[in-house]
């Protein structure tokens, strides 16, 4: 069996780490299976892919402030940029011919790109599965609804995929009742839960106190995920440490982003150096993951991936979310705010004086962790690699029974009919260990 991810964006790390999450999940549990991964990131290297996977690397797109895309690194337009995208896309899809395609979050693709892909699958490749990982949160419904219409979004979901996995929880966030979703699309929806890698490959604890130069000192990590947009979160944090009256009783590791303009970089490195508290500064860490799980406080942008760790290995969290172009992060954190999981400051609000608050409040508490995620589901890796399993098992099943009505029944061999027989039975019993999953052809 084989299965082509697309994860199209490359503003910030959280697409690409939300598919490999599910694509070494999909490894674990289907060891089998062949898999090939569509990426517009520029990080994907810089983490470790299981067997059995491949990468393809799309032209950077970057998202500029008011939300339109262009090329940060070639000279074309953003046409010439997107025509070559898309001509990627096609290529890979024709010379490797999956089995299932599982399309990141935008149903048509970064600036349109994957629709003619689809209408080709869809019409020259019926037998590929097209399945679309629906992130919790798209953008605020007025304007989702909007968008959706005016790009045929709701036709797409209805027409072309054969199954929606939703990462997240319909009782959070429920995108039926929020972007109107039709009954035959919500009848393609499989609520999975938050995506978490919580068997991400770690360094131990001593390890990472280690490489920090700290022993029993608290810590508290700041990042802004790919920090294109996260400048102003560390400056103000750095601005904070800079005005206590004596260093800080913790360690401050503060990681910017490998996407931050390199001016706003240095000028960041240069206060932190600058500054009496305990500062280990970084532009990027593949272990960033290990160093949130060891975090007695992180304050951060309001990310997926970001949060769902949070959410995850149960940390306090102080979230700055993004507001534009998109109001997802925002949402989010609201809503987990809400139930009392983060502590959520509006980037209009963001102060010196505000953030000091938060960080004491929360650096004072007798138990600096989060209990639990507060009965969120966040085992959405290992059911959406269950779903997609049987979804592959079901396609196999009708493309045996399709195959075996075009044969000659009167010429087949007594052997032939005892093999199927028992191919059958192991499919059946493979099949009975996992939640059957709703008719999609």
């Amino acid at each position: 069996m084989k299965v082509l991810h697309y994860s199209h964006d490359s503003l910030g790390l959280g697409h690409i780490r939300r598919t490999l999450a599910i694509v070494r999940q999909l490894a674990h549990d289907q060891p089998g299976v062949a898999q090939m991964v569509l990426t517009g990131s520029a990080q994907f290297g810089a983490y470790e892919w299981p067997p059995h996977v491949d990468c393809v690397k799309l032209p950077t797109l970057r998202k500029k402030t008011n939300g339109e895309y262009h090329s940060p690194h070639l000279h074309g337009s953003l046409e010439a940029v997107s025509s070559l995208r898309e001509s990627i896309i096609m290529s890979t899809i024709s010379h490797f011919n999956p089995d299932l395609m599982l399309v990141d979050k935008a149903p048509a693709g970064l600036n349109g790109e994957m629709v003619r892909p689809l209408h080709y699958l869809k019409k020259s490749c019926p037998h590929t599965l097209l399945v679309l990982g629906m992130r919790d949160i798209e953008d605020a419904s007025e304007i989702t609804r909007r968008d959706w219409r005016e790009e045929n979004i709701y036709q797409l979901l209805a027409e072309s995929y054969d199954a929606i996995l939703l990462y997240g929880e319909r009782e959070v966030f429920d995108p039926v009742v929020e972007y109107g979703l039709s009954p035959v699309i919500e009848n393609k929806i499989y609520p999975c839960g938050y995506v978490f890698d919580g068997d991400e490959h770690h360094l131990s604890a001593n390890e990472l106190r280690k490489k920090l130069g700290i022993e029993t000192e608290k810590l508290v990590l700041v990042t802004a995920g790919g920090g294109g947009d996260g400048f102003h979160i560390i400056k103000t944090y750095l601005e904070m440490l800079a005005g206590l009256p004596e260093p800080a009783a913790f360690h401050s590791l503060i990681v910017t982003g490998p996407q931050m303009a390199i001016s706003e970089s240095h000028l960041l490195e240069q206060r932190a150096a600058a500054v009496s508290s305990p500062v280990t500064f970084k532009v990027f860490t593949p272990h960033l993951s290990s160093y949130l799980s060891i975090a007695d406080l992180v304050v951060t942008m309001g990310g997926y991936n970001t949060v769902m760790e949070i959410m995850g290995y149960g940390r306090r969290a102080i979230i700055v979310p993004r507001v534009v172009p998109r109001r997802e992060q925002l949402i989010r954190a609201e809503r987990l705010a809400a139930r009392n999981l983060v502590c959520m400051i509006h980037p209009n609000e963001l102060t010196v004086e505000r953030l000091l608050i938060e960080v004491r409040r929360n650096m004072l508490e007798c138990n600096p962790a989060q209990p639990s995620s507060a009965g969120l589901n966040m085992m959405g890796a290992a059911t959406s690699s269950r779903i997609l399993i049987e979804l592959l098992d079901k396609r196999q099943e009708m493309v045996d029974m399709a195959d075996f009505s075009n044969r000659d029944r009167a010429s087949m061999k007594i052997g032939d009919s005892v093999t199927t027989s028992l191919e059958r039975r192991k499919n059946s019993d493979r099949r009975s260990r996992v939640r059957p999953v709703k008719e999609v052809f």
